[in-house]
């Protein structure tokens, strides 16, 4: 996977190299502007604290760190990060911890492909400490499989709707008295013909009320039950976008409002669907996402495509002060182990 693809090329010397690779290193470790003190104590930098300063001058006047507030040390913006991604750091592996935690946790794995990204996403969260966000997109038109009726009381029954690729909806709906089995007959029946094996795309309001019109004297006691089967269908969407973790969010947040602003930045789904579309595989940083809830925060984000149905994306939502060089291999592992289970899930459903 390609991080970073964007980044332009520059040509940094070997001194501002190093000075800048110290700076942000010990910044990802203790979270505090580091100073030419720290640095001239560096072994890898041999040169004066005065020399130091003046590179990390230059530093600061080409975009790659900043000053918080006079006579502080500095810090790395979004751009001396994504340097340091591309150039300086090292191309670690997957340790043997992680894989091991990871291989164990998906044993578990047994959901049909709708459910397995926000489950691996739980699995992500719980190793890294961080929220994950998943999103799951399928690509080919859905189907109606299956639609059931299961009795809950007298008065309620539930709704199955099943579709040709594995999603699940139900709801409950509330029945009156004079429901006859010949009525539920009837239900089954227009469900056979109109309803199954139809294009979700297909079943609009439009299409809905015509069903109702042509149901002939029993349509006022079907109107229920066939109004419930669209408003159920309505709600498989195309795609699928989760937050795993999200008590972890208010720890990385500055405080408990900036944390809601994020959430609801969820909620509404397209502004993190079209950053996933942008980037793809790679590192997003909060201040270069356009979006200020998103400003002290970093996405780590790969992508999956196990097939023509189903690809899409996750993304560990930390500070920006990740852990990089540990967090990227990972979740470039879990991507892959995610093409594979909804690859395994996918011939299950067809067995």
């Amino acid at each position: 996977m390609d991080f970073n693809k964007n980044i332009e090329d520059v040509n940094l010397s070997e001194r501002k190299r190093q000075i800048l690779k110290a700076i942000i290193e010990a910044h990802i470790e203790f979270g505090e502007p580091v100073g030419s003190k720290y640095l001239s104590s560096v072994d890898v930098i041999s040169c004066s604290s005065a020399t130091i300063r003046n590179e990390m001058a230059e530093l600061e006047e080409m975009g790659y760190l900043v000053q918080p507030h006079t006579s502080a040390g500095r810090i790395p913006t979004s751009m001396g990060f994504q340097f340091y991604l591309k150039k300086l750091m090292p191309s670690g592996e997957i340790s043997d911890i992680d894989k091991a935690f990871i291989d164990n946790a998906l044993e578990n794995i047994t959901e049909i492909p709708e459910k397995i990204p926000a489950a691996v996403g739980k699995i992500l969260s719980d190793m890294t400490g961080y929220p994950v966000i998943t999103c799951l997109m399928t690509n080919s038109e859905a189907t109606v499989k299956r639609v059931e009726l299961l009795r809950v009381s007298r008065s309620s029954l539930m709704l199955l709707v099943i579709t040709n690729d594995g999603r699940t909806r139900n709801k409950i709906v509330r029945i009156s008295a004079d429901l006859t089995p010949e009525i539920l007959q009837r239900f089954n029946d227009i469900v056979d013909k109109k309803i199954k094996r139809h294009p979700i795309s297909e079943l609009t309001l439009g299409y809905m009320q015509s069903v109702i019109a042509n149901a002939g004297i029993d349509a006022f006691s079907l109107m229920p039950l066939l109004t419930a089967v669209f408003q159920t269908v309505s709600e498989i969407d195309s795609v699928s976008l989760d937050l795993s973790g999200m008590p972890r969010l208010y720890d990385i947040s500055s405080n408990e409002e900036a944390a809601h602003r994020i959430i609801s930045l969820i909620e509404r789904r397209d502004p993190i669907i079209s950053m996933f579309e942008r980037v793809g595989s790679g590192v997003i940083f909060g201040s270069d996402s356009g979006y200020n809830e998103l400003s002290n925060d970093t996405l780590i984000a790969a992508s999956f495509n196990s097939s023509d149905k189903y690809r899409g994306y996750i993304a560990v939502l930390g500070p920006k002060r990740i852990s990089f060089e540990q967090i990227i291999p990972s979740i470039e592992y879990i991507a892959e182990k995610i093409n594979n289970l909804i690859s395994e899930a996918e011939k299950d459903m067809e067995d």
